[in-house]
């Protein structure tokens, strides 16, 4: 397992246990996610290059979180909506046009879309909506990570998102009823 899909790993756990805990962690997620993007369209440079490209943009998100919450709840929204609709669109195996395309598999019409509803979700529905879409994006970061045969990644998706939603759910009901 090379590093990249290490840390990959690593997030993803973090981020589908605990990513409506630690606020903050998740909108950093979006931050590396778009880092490693940037990282590898405009550099050739080494993994470990485009890594630390990743985790500055990371911590640059985890500190515009905790300084304009309100801001980073939108644009975490967005990211991860986005990030979260283009995986769950190769995962399945949609085969999307060649003019939604911005850049070799990039695709921007789902990105924009799963964005914007992304985006909308985590201003109306905070809470649920960060539970859903961090565990959502952990899943998906899990099996960008690990080898698993092509045939069992939806289900195994869906059974960490599942996993995920439970996990959070039951902190915060355990959080609400602590004295």
């Amino acid at each position: 397992m090379n590093q990249i899909m290490l840390v990959t790993v690593i997030i993803g756990v973090m981020l589908l246990i605990l990513g409506r805990k630690l606020f903050w962690f998740f909108v950093g997620v979006a931050g590396f996610l778009i880092g490693m993007n940037i990282a590898g369209q405009v550099t050739s440079g080494t993994e470990s290059t485009k890594l630390l490209i990743g985790l500055v943009a990371g911590v640059i998100g985890a500190l515009l979180a905790i300084l304009l919450q309100k801001v980073a709840i939108a644009v975490a929204g967005f990211v991860i909506g986005g990030y979260i609709t283009v995986e769950l669109l190769r995962l399945y195996g949609a085969a999307l046009p060649v003019y939604t395309r911005l850049h070799g598999n990039a695709y921007w019409v789902p990105y924009v879309i799963g964005g914007i509803i992304g985006a909308i979700l985590m201003v109306l529905l905070f809470d649920w909506a960060l539970i859903v879409l961090s565990s959502l994006a952990g899943a998906s970061m899990i099996l960008h990570g690990i080898a698993v045969q092509p045939r069992a990644l939806p289900l195994l998706y869906v059974v960490l998102a599942i996993l995920g939603i439970v996990i959070q759910a039951h902190l915060m009901r355990s959080r609400a009823l602590a004295p």
